[in-house]
């Protein structure tokens, strides 16, 4: 499944007033590039993370160093290797005297009133009467208490499991058409014409992705309800045996005039051990499988009525407790929640000194489950100081690290430094997860800003390491890299780096690398490249750039050219571009 980019929200250069230096520095902006994608695959966010990206809510943006005002480096700690200081560690002795602030009764946390009231064994009747389901909910448990907490079993559905199955079966079948059919079908005459378009087949079989799931992101109004899954198959192969006629100059007929092309698809599909059907507005392959899709919402239900007494669900249960005081910590999947949003209004009147705080925003901004993982993804760590919410901590869990989104906290605790208490615990989790899952290594913090006060403090969280943005490589933060970066911004600052000018004075931080692999285009047909691998969408549809209209393309091709040096080769062919 590829994550899907909204084309149209791509843009290559954003100029905004620095909201760092507040426009301090000369006359210039902060200048970023940027898109948005509603489901983020969590590898390739992580990906994107190595390239210099960030995401708030469902958008992307990477910061343009030569155009902007403040030189912003990502930053990461080497989780297992993190060397507390003397600051961290008055830090966690003034939490073990941290005392509770006093609140009237009436503003005891729903929560727990919610987890007195399913403390008895009507809380898994409760669940089910609320599902209103036909399926067999026997093996509907909720697991004994972990901590306050509980958890559940369901039943288990595997999306991916289910493609592979699709996948597997389809490529099968489609291998079986023979040379001579083709050449019947498109009306090929010489031979050896014939046996390129047979190669050319079979190679675009086996790269053959199901690129969307229907229905369950946002297509209820396109396919019938029963209809679960779907796929570009049928112009995906078109459009590839399409460009293959027209590169000899042989005549090419539409999707929907070839008939026969449609007649041979649909024969090889048959009793395929599942049903399906094409759809008559844009020829997708549509397999209908109704009991996994009630299976799916069934678990998507389970949470959500879990969720809603605060509970925990997929997230492995974790209330951490220090030794001598009573703060608690505890998980939960990206989501609004009444008192997150109330410590959030406070934190923003007391710190940033605004008074209004919309619902709407809030969520786009920290409770948008951007990124495609149940396991992973979008989390909130809640600190509870005696079921008093105190602060939460946005973070994202991808394969080899944990990113922090962002922390917010109640202002009434300012004195006892929350947020490097946070930064503290969330690098603590990684050690714990190391020891069973060691490919998580790393804290990503964010962009570090040497001359900025919000921003520079993140080096002393150490070993620190910065990204090259000119070789994409992660550099040690070293007092000989602190020098250059302070050289790099002065000249800034002072003189106006411009992209012509950058490689002469040395932009690149990494004294002794080359350009990682994926970012190296020296000997990369750009052009071509970007002909042969990127997917654009559009109502279920897939194109190449060569089937754009001829005024789009040099648009497009411009476009792509400067996307594809800020992500890289690999990212640009697993990314699918929707146009709305």
């Amino acid at each position: 499944m590829s994550s899907v980019i909204q084309l149209n929200s791509i843009s290559i250069k954003n100029e905004t007033n620095c909201g760092y230096c507040n426009g301090g520095k000369s006359n210039k902006l902060w200048v970023t590039s940027g898109f948005y994608c509603y489901k983020m695959k969590v590898d390739e966010y992580q990906q994107l993370m190595d390239r210099g990206w960030r995401r708030c809510g469902v958008y992307y943006y990477r910061p343009a160093l030569a155009q902007s005002c403040c030189q912003a480096y990502a930053l990461r700690v080497v989780a297992s290797k993190f060397q507390m200081r003397v600051t961290h560690e008055k830090v966690l002795k003034r939490i073990k005297r941290i005392k509770p602030v006093l609140l009237d009764n009436s503003n005891v946390p729903l929560q727990q009133q919610q987890k007195d009231q399913i403390e008895n064994d009507t809380f898994i009747d409760l669940i089910k009467q609320q599902l209103q389901t036909d399926l067999d909910l026997s093996d509907l448990i909720i697991l004994e208490k972990v901590g306050q907490h509980y958890t559940f079993k369901s039943i288990q559905y595997k999306e991916e499991d289910h493609i592979k199955y699709f996948k597997s079966i389809i490529i099968t079948s489609l291998q079986k058409i023979t040379k001579q059919q083709l050449n019947e079908t498109f009306a090929i005459e010489k031979e050896e014409l014939s046996n390129l378009l047979y190669q050319n087949f079979i190679n675009s079989i086996s790269e053959l992705q199901i690129y969307e799931i229907l229905l369950i992101k946002g297509y209820l109004n396109k396919v019938e309800s029963d209809w679960a899954f779907g796929c570009n198959l049928i112009p995906y192969l078109y459009s590839k045996i399409t460009a293959f006629l027209k590169n000899y100059n042989l005549p090419v007929l539409k999707l929907e005039e070839n008939l026969k092309y449609m007649e041979l698809i649909q024969k090889y599909l048959q009793n395929l051990g599942f049903e399906f059907k094409i759809s008559e507005l844009d020829h997708q392959l549509l397999i209908k499988t109704p009991q996994t899709l009630k299976e799916k919402i069934l678990k998507s239900n389970i949470l959500y009525y879990l969720q809603k007494f605060d509970l925990q669900s997929n997230q492995p249960q974790e209330i951490t407790k220090k030794n001598r005081h009573q703060i608690q910590i505890k998980w939960v999947k990206a989501q609004f929640q009444d008192d997150s949003f109330e410590v959030y209004k406070k934190y923003q009147r007391a710190v940033h000194d605004k008074e209004r705080v919309s619902k709407m925003s809030y969520c786009n901004f920290v409770c948008v489950d951007a990124l495609d993982s149940q396991e992973l993804g979008c989390w909130h760590m809640k600190y509870y100081l005696e079921n008093q919410l105190i602060a939460v901590g946005v973070v994202d869990l991808l394969p080899e690290c944990v990113s922090s989104v962002y922390f917010f906290y109640d202002p009434d605790y300012k004195k006892y430094s929350l947020g490097v208490y946070g930064v503290l615990s969330e690098i603590e989790y990684i050690q714990k997860k190391q020891i069973t899952n060691p490919q998580l290594q790393y804290y990503y913090m964010g962009f570090y800003i040497m001359d900025s006060k919000k921003m520079a403090y993140k080096a002393e969280y150490t070993p620190c390491e910065l990204l090259c943005p000119r070789t994409y490589r992660w550099i040690s933060l070293t007092k000989k890299i602190k020098e250059k970066i302070e050289k790099i911004t002065i000249y800034v600052q002072d003189v106006g780096l411009v992209d012509e000018r950058d490689q002469e004075h040395g932009y690149s931080i990494n004294l002794d690398g080359r350009t990682i692999d994926d970012m190296n285009f020296l000997d990369v047909d750009i052009e071509n490249f970007i002909q042969q691998n990127v997917k654009i969408s559009q109502t279920g549809k897939q194109f190449t750039i060569s089937q754009l209209k001829k005024n789009y393309q040099q648009y497009f091709m411009n476009l792509f050219k400067d996307f594809l040096k800020k992500i890289g080769k690999e990212l640009m062919k697993e990314f699918l571009f929707a146009v709305n």
